[in-house]
């Protein structure tokens, strides 16, 4: 699939479209059961490396991961589980209402993630926020589909079942996605910038989008853990715009008289 946005855009890494499916490509990247990966690497793998990758409830270890990318909802399972990721979110040891049980999970965590667990990922300043976050605001979903693909978007057919567009952007290459969002929308807030983890502004803060009557695009790459992505596999300037499908196809229609064909717009790639 050929996206105007793209040929119009000329991004520096390629967008990468996140599909739903029942089957894996053959040639498909993804992690190797029972060993921890971070979903954010499947979105990497598309953009730059231009493999399509894929997740599915087995292959991906993370809780939270398993919940961004629409494999159910673990984090209230048991009261538990509800106290470990509303202390982790918060304020890790110093938040935690089971000290035994946190510090079991602790010793559990791949080592490069065990400090992150003691301080806490300090989305919220308390247990209390960080509960109202997990059991009201965070998009839960438990797709009937076997696959999330990452797709790139020249790997990528019209027949999928596309759910949104992920355009790793720089600051000049997301002015002009979020003008051309706001040229579709009504209002003045073409933009929504969630608070959660990388994984799910990439996937369930964008499923949640769609189903609106006027979605937002969805900024991304705002945590710590988004940003060594970036670091690693991108570049620092770099973040993530979401489209989520609805607002993707409909800027499609707009890409050949927008933004993108003003003359100042030009002048970026002289």
């Amino acid at each position: 699939m050929e996206s105007l946005i793209a040929k119009k855009l000329r991004p520096e890494f390629d967008p990468v479209a996140v599909v739903w499916s029942d089957t894996l490509p053959a040639d498909a990247f993804q992690f190797k059961k029972g060993k921890f990966g971070c979903v954010l690497y499947l979105f990497a793998a598309a953009s730059v490396d231009g493999r399509i990758a894929g997740a599915s409830r087995e292959s991906i270890t993370c809780t939270g991961g398993r919940a961004a990318l629409g494999f159910g909802c673990d984090f209230d399972i048991s009261d538990e589980q509800l106290d470990l990721h509303a202390a982790l979110f918060s304020k890790g040891l110093q938040s935690t209402n089971n000290l035994t049980a946190y510090q079991l999970q602790i010793e559990a965590a791949p080592k490069n993630w065990r400090s992150m667990y003691e301080y806490g990922e300090r989305r919220h300043c308390t247990t209390e926020l960080a509960r109202e976050w997990i059991l009201r605001e965070f998009p839960r979903y438990d797709i009937g589909y076997r696959y999330v693909l990452f797709k790139p978007m020249n790997l990528t057919s019209d027949d999928e079942n596309i759910r949104a567009v992920i355009f790793p952007v720089n600051p000049v290459e997301l002015a002009g996605l979020v003008t051309l969002a706001g040229s579709v929308m009504r209002g003045t807030d073409p933009l929504r910038a969630p608070q959660g983890t990388d994984c799910c502004s990439i996937a369930a803060f964008a499923y949640a989008e769609a189903e609106l009557a006027a979605p937002r695009a969805v900024l991304g790459m705002l945590g710590s853990d988004g940003r060594e992505v970036m670091h690693r596999r991108f570049r620092d300037d770099i973040m993530t715009l979401t489209l989520p499908a609805p607002l993707f196809f409909r800027m499609e229609q707009e890409a050949e008289n927008c933004i993108f064909q003003l003359a100042s717009w030009e002048k970026f790639f002289v």
